[in-house]
C-alpha cells in the first residue's frame, strides 16, 4: 500500500510540473529600469541651437540693434568648428541638491525674468508626459554675457540634474533672446508630479548667478511626468482552451496516462 501512495505522489508531482511548463508565460509589467536616462535638444530663435566653440567675455559695450545681436550669435557659431566648451560643465550631471543648497554668487547682475513649460508625448494617455520643454528668458545688467544653464527635476524638494546646456549669450534685457531645452525622459522616472529647477551660470567665472524653481515660479511646480519605459502598457496574454466532445484535452491525456501507469504498477506489485 505504501508503494501505491509513493507512486501516486510521484505521478502528482510530474503532472504538476507538466502543467507549469504548459502554462502561458506572463509579462512582468513591474520590471522597470531605475537608471535615469534623459536625452535633450536645444533651440533658439525658432531653430536648433548650434553651440559656439568659444565665446567672447561679457561686455558693457553698446550693440546697435537686435539684428546685430542675432547676427553676431550666428556668426560665432558658424565661424567656430572646435568642440563646444560644454564638456567642462558636465560635473553638474548626477548631482542632487535641494533649494536650500543654492547660494547665489552675483548681486543683481543676472536674473531669470520668465519661464514657460510645454508638455509633450503622452503615449498611453494617462496624463503623464515623457517629453517636456522649458523656455526661459534670462537677463543681465551687461550688454552681452556668456552663460550656460543646468536643468533639474525633483520630488519632495530634492532635485537631480538632467541636462547641462551649451554656452550661449544673453543680451541685457532683450526679450527675444530666450533659450529652450527640450528633454525626453528615457528611463528612471516613475509617474509622479515633478518640480523643475533651472540654474544659470556665468560662463566666464563658473559661478551660479541666478535660478528659478517651483517656489519662485508656479509654472515649474507639479509637472506630470514619467519616463518612456512607463509609457508602454504590457498586457498579459490569456489562453482560453475550449473543450468539445470527441477531442482530447491535456487533462484527459494526463488522466489516461495516470490510469495506465497505475495498472502497470499494480500488475508488477500485487498487494
Amino acid at each position: 500500500m505504501k508503494n501505491v501512495i509513493r507512486a501516486l505522489t510521484a505521478y502528482s508531482a510530474i503532472a504538476t510540473l507538466q502543467l507549469v511548463l504548459l502554462s502561458p508565460a506572463h509579462a512582468n509589467t513591474d520590471s522597470k529600469s531605475e537608471e535615469k536616462q534623459v536625452t535633450s535638444n536645444e533651440f533658439r530663435y525658432d531653430k536648433p541651437f548650434e553651440a559656439a566653440g568659444s565665446l567672447l567675455p561679457k561686455t558693457t559695450d553698446g550693440l546697435p540693434n537686435e539684428s546685430v545681436v542675432e547676427h553676431s550669435t550666428n556668426g560665432v557659431a558658424s565661424q567656430q568648428n572646435t568642440p563646444s566648451k560644454t564638456n567642462k560643465h558636465q560635473h553638474h550631471l548626477g548631482v542632487n541638491k535641494s533649494s536650500s543648497d543654492i547660494v547665489i554668487s552675483s548681486v543683481n547682475e543676472f536674473w531669470i525674468y520668465e519661464s514657460w513649460v510645454t508638455l509633450e508625448q503622452d503615449i498611453d494617455y494617462d496624463g503623464y508626459h515623457s517629453t517636456f520643454s522649458i523656455e526661459f528668458d534670462a537677463d543681465t545688467i551687461f550688454t552681452r554675457a556668456p552663460v550656460y544653464a543646468v536643468l533639474y527635476l525633483g520630488r519632495d524638494g530634492v532635485y537631480d540634474a538632467i541636462h547641462v546646456s551649451s554656452e550661449f549669450y544673453i543680451y541685457s534685457e532683450d526679450s527675444t533672446d530666450t533659450f529652450t531645452i527640450e528633454s525626453s525622459l528615457v528611463s528612471g522616472f516613475p509617474p509622479d508630479e515633478y518640480d523643475i529647477l533651472l540654474e544659470l551660470y556665468d560662463a566666464d567665472t563658473e559661478m551660479l548667478v541666478a535660478f528659478t524653481d517651483a517656489y519662485d515660479d508656479g509654472a515649474l511646480a507639479y509637472i506630470s511626468l514619467e519616463s518612456e519605459n512607463y509609457e508602454y502598457v504590457v498586457e498579459d496574454t490569456v489562453v482560453i482552451v475550449e473543450e468539445h466532445g470527441g477531442t482530447w484535452t491535456v487533462f484527459s491525456l494526463l488522466l489516461i496516462g495516470g490510469l495506465a501507469f497505475m495498472r502497470r504498477w499494480t500488475a508488477k506489485n500485487p498487494l
